[in-house]
């Protein structure tokens, strides 16, 4: 049965709905408010378009997840100004704090996320296209292919422990100020090379772990292995709360459960998303503070003495906005920009340093020693609003969004004629899981992911397929 087509009518209540709260706020309140009226009321045509078009819930949408994304980075700072008494509070962003920035000056400099946020769901709407997904129809690979998933993970999950017996560098370290110190140093006293090679195959380690867990999805519809993949969420829930560490990982897995579960196994419910999607934020946020205090007491000690609680608290989606708005100002200002930074999109493509003619550096290490706080471990993100503040700005901000709108777009039409295979679905969800990046680093940063994961990747699947394929028709020819 055809699904009624509500997208018009729910934009038209959201338009009147937003404009009579605006009327009922201060002058103030309505520049904070607007532009998060206007990136929601965006995102929720989308929703609706979306759904309409397939007749099914978006939720298994690379577009879908981009735009999102780009809706709570955008969204969420502001809540945190607003919930704060119109300022950032004695827990917020030092950055954000030192300018002491006035409604009118935040509301319109979040025009720029507004603009980019529209040209990109505009044109995603227009380039994607329509076409449904049939539910469970993965093809599973071979049994060779399923040898190298197991060997590699194993074998790279050995190593990055190995690593940190020998050297103490830990790719997944503690939030702690003790243990997140002894990281900083292990990794300042380490061989270039070394980390090099680390950090190249740390998402190759991401990437066997999804692939696994497809496998382990896949089989969904018999009990035990649902109770596997339940005994296994629960294991990266209390690693993660146990260690202090980094949220990216656990949240992604959660994700790519879900996504690999709606796909295959069950469509998951409108009601059960939002639900869910709800929880997991406020546990993101919760991970972000609870890692930084040594315990629960001290954490909420801390937080009772702030103007607003959880919302006085810094995290990630401020720091990206203290970047962006710091740069705004050091631009304005006349600080030099070096020629550099213009090529931030392609920067990370680049061979290794030692084979560069000169310094290669990404706009977020360079932004770092520009203040002062390189060598210190911490690491501020850079954005696709900053690069564009560097540029052209205002021209360059729906430019970007567009060619985003239109390239995943394509990427979207691409898997549609391909989707029962068992590594283009993989591939598709390592999209929805990582595009985030085109926004809190730059445009192309999935070059990146190609090049230095995704081909090495596919190469090995085939490589080591073959290689376990002639050991079994030696063994038994």
């Amino acid at each position: 049965m055809l699904i009624e087509n509500r997208t018009i009518p729910t934009v038209l209540f959201l338009f009147f709905l937003f404009s009579f709260a605006l009327l009922l706020m201060s002058g103030d309140e309505r520049w904070v408010a607007a532009p998060v009226f206007a990136c929601v009321a965006m995102v929720v045509w989308l929703w609706m378009s979306l759904w309409h078009r397939d007749q099914k819930i978006p939720f298994f949408d690379v577009g879908m997840f981009c735009a999102l994304a780009i809706l709570i980075y955008t969204v969420y700072p502001l809540i945190n100004y607003w919930a704060d008494g119109l300022q950032f509070g004695s827990l917020g962003d030092f950055r954000l704090r030192s300018y002491n920035i006035s409604p009118s000056e935040l509301g319109f400099f979040h025009l720029r996320h507004v603009l980019y946020l529209f040209s990109f769901v505009v044109c995603y709407s227009v380039f994607r296209g329509k076409g449904t997904m049939e539910m469970g129809n993965i093809i599973s690979p071979n049994s060779s292919t399923k040898k190298v998933i197991l060997f590699c993970f194993f074998l790279l999950t050995g190593y990055f422990f190995l690593l940190q017996a020998m050297t103490g560098l830990n790719y997944n370290t503690s939030y702690e100020s003790d243990a997140f110190g002894k990281n900083v140093s292990a990794f300042a006293s380490a061989p270039l090379i070394l980390i090099q090679i680390s950090s190249k195959l740390s998402p190759f380690l991401f990437l066997f772990k999804l692939a696994l867990l497809l496998i382990v999805v896949s089989r969904c519809k018999e009990k035990k292995w649902l109770m596997i993949l339940i005994l296994w969420t629960a294991f990266e829930v209390f690693q993660t709360v146990y260690i202090k560490g980094a949220r990216t990982g656990l949240i992604l897995f959660v994700m790519a459960a879900g996504l690999f579960f709606h796909r295959i196994i069950k469509p998951l419910s409108m009601k059960f998303l939002t639900l869910t999607g709800i929880s997991i934020f406020i546990f993101f946020i919760f991970l972000g503070f609870y890692r930084s205090y040594e315990d629960l007491s001290y954490m909420r000690a801390n937080l009772s003495n702030s103007d607003s609680g959880i919302f006085s608290g810094n995290n990630e989606f401020q720091v990206l906005l203290g970047t962006e708005y710091d740069v705004f100002q050091r631009k304005s200002a006349g600080a030099v920009i070096p020629w550099y930074l213009h090529i931030n999109d392609f920067i990370d493509v680049l061979p290794p340093q030692q084979l560069m003619p000169f310094e290669k550096i990404a706009a977020r290490d360079w932004y770092i020693q520009e203040i002062g706080m390189s060598g210190t471990g911490l690491g501020l993100m850079w954005g696709v609003i900053t690069q564009s503040i560097i540029g052209l700005d205002w021209l360059e901000l729906p430019i970007r969004g567009a060619i985003l709108g239109f390239i995943l777009g394509w990427f979207h039409r691409w898997y549609l004629r391909r989707q029962s295979g068992f590594l283009w679905t993989l591939f598709y969800v390592y999209f929805c899981l990582i595009i985030y990046n085109t926004f809190r680093d730059t445009t192309f940063s999935f070059l990146v992911n190609i090049l230095w994961e995704l081909i090495p990747f596919y190469i090995i699947l085939r490589v080591g397929g073959l290689f376990f394929r002639h050991k079994v028709s030696y063994r038994y020819g």
